[in-house]
C-alpha cells in the first residue's frame, strides 16, 4: 500500500506558515505607520513659554497696525503671562486668558511639550472683545510669520468675514508655510495658527 501524505496536515502546516508571514508583515507595516506618523507630526517649534515671549515682543506692532494709540502702553493690557500657562483639560492642551475681555488663548502640544497650533477663541459678540481677537489673532501671527506682517490684519479680518458668513467651514491661507484658519465652532469664532502639512 502507498503511502498517503496528510493532505490535511500539509494545508495546515501551510495555512499557519502564511498566517506567521502576514502577521509578522503587518507587525512591521504598523511600526512603519507609527514611525512615519510621529515624523510627520510637525510643529511650531517653540514651547509655550517661547510662544508667549513672541507674542508679546510683537503685540506693540499689530496694536500700531491697528492704529491703537500708545501700542506699548497698551500691549501691557495682552500680554501673555508665562507663569499663567497650564495644560487645559486634557493633558496636551494649553489654555489662558488675556485682555480686558478676557479673551482665550489655546494651544495643542505634541508629547514633549511643543505647540502644534496656536489659537484664538472669541466668544464675545462686544466690539472690544471683537477688537481684542484681533489684536491677539495677529500677534500670534506675527509670532510664526516675519514676512510681510503688515498683510496679516487684513488676511484674518477677511477670514474673519467670510467664516462668519460661512458657519460650519473653515476658512484657510497659507503664509511662510503656517496655515492660518478661521472658523466658526460651537463655543465661538476659532483663529488658528499651524505648520503647513
Amino acid at each position: 500500500m502507498p503511502s498517503r501524505s496528510p493532505l490535511p496536515q500539509r494545508l495546515l502546516l501551510c495555512a499557519t506558515l502564511a498566517m506567521a508571514a502576514l502577521l509578522a508583515g503587518c507587525d512591521r507595516s504598523i511600526d512603519k505607520q507609527l514611525a512615519e506618523h510621529a515624523a510627520a507630526e510637525t510643529t511650531l517649534g517653540v514651547t509655550p513659554n517661547e510662544f508667549a515671549g513672541r507674542f508679546n515682543q510683537k503685540l506693540p506692532d499689530a496694536l500700531a497696525g491697528m492704529r491703537v494709540d500708545e501700542p506699548e502702553h497698551m500691549a501691557n493690557l495682552y500680554r501673555l503671562d508665562p507663569s499663567r500657562l497650564h495644560p487645559g483639560q486634557y493633558e496636551y492642551v494649553l489654555e489662558t486668558k488675556v485682555g480686558p475681555a478676557q479673551t482665550s488663548m489655546l494651544g495643542t502640544l505634541n508629547k514633549k511639550g511643543e505647540l502644534r497650533a496656536v489659537g484664538v477663541l472669541l466668544t464675545d459678540r462686544s466690539q472690544a472683545a471683537r477688537d481684542e481677537f484681533l489684536i491677539c489673532a495677529d500677534s500670534s501671527a506675527r509670532s510664526f510669520i516675519s514676512s510681510n506682517p503688515e498683510k496679516l490684519l487684513p488676511l484674518i479680518t477677511r477670514l474673519t468675514s467670510i467664516a462668519l458668513n460661512n458657519p460650519g467651514q473653515r476658512m484657510t491661507e497659507v503664509v511662510a508655510n503656517q496655515l492660518l484658519s478661521v472658523e466658526v465652532v460651537p463655543q465661538g469664532l476659532l483663529f488658528q495658527v499651524q505648520p503647513q502639512q
